[in-house]
């Protein structure tokens, strides 16, 4: 055993990330017009470590459809968020609400430039209640949890669409970073994006990842 810990268990640690960063790019390369909401959820279930790479700071998660308030005696109402987080050293939530790489991120062209569509601005309010609902509910919702969460300036990230897809011109492109820089309280990430940053994390274990079938190696 002490041989393992000294020589063996980090050498482990890094091959089993590895892989599992690989599959995961995989996965990204067969479904990328893969609309099933539920698909998704589970998958990022599947690599809990994948999410929490594009916050600033560790995170730690609290749940998974997890209950942000808003229940009434009769039980209706109740809001759930796909992944509620709070940071690690902070315990500021963190929410997370997740739609698919086929969700459209534009609508139709308005003179010179594209409005969001209907379901970025309608994902949008979704997590913002979620975010209102959570800070009237805060006591409520902690009570019994045992993981600590505090609410200073909660974030909310919202994961949709796949902007290397749809945004095919300078145009479309321009319309929807001056709409996401304009957006307060929701950081709007795409599902490429994300998959960009999980491919620069592979790199970190000096991996070279081929969208072929071809295994991937360990650069020189």
């Amino acid at each position: 055993m002490r041989i393992y810990k000294q020589s063996l268990e980090q050498p482990v640690w890094m091959g089993q990330s590895a892989r599992r960063l690989i599959e995961f790019l995989r996965l990204w390369e067969t479904n990328k017009t893969n609309g099933d909401e539920e698909f998704w959820q589970i998958k990022f279930s599947e690599h809990p470590y994948v999410l929490p790479q594009v916050f600033s700071a560790p995170a730690v998660l609290i749940g998974e459809k997890a209950y942000v308030g808003g229940m009434k005696v009769d039980k209706a109402d109740a809001r759930f968020v796909d992944y509620l987080f709070a940071g690690e050293t902070s315990k500021d939530a963190l929410l997370v609400e997740l739609k698919t790489p086929v969700t459209k991120l534009l609508g139709s062209k308005y003179r010179k430039v594209y409005k969001p569509s209907p379901d970025l601005t309608g994902a949008m309010v979704q997590v913002l209640d979620y975010r209102r609902q959570l800070t009237l509910d805060l006591e409520s919702v902690t009570r019994t949890g045992e993981q600590r969460l505090d609410y200073f300036n909660p974030r909310c990230l919202l994961l949709i669409g796949n902007g290397e897809a749809e945004l095919s011109d300078a145009k479309k492109r321009e319309s929807f970073e001056i709409f996401r820089g304009g957006v307060r309280n929701v950081e709007i990430l795409t599902f490429d994006e994300l998959f960009r940053k999980i491919g620069a994390l592979a790199t970190l274990f000096n991996l070279v990842y081929q969208p072929a079938e071809t295994a991937p190696t360990r650069s020189p």
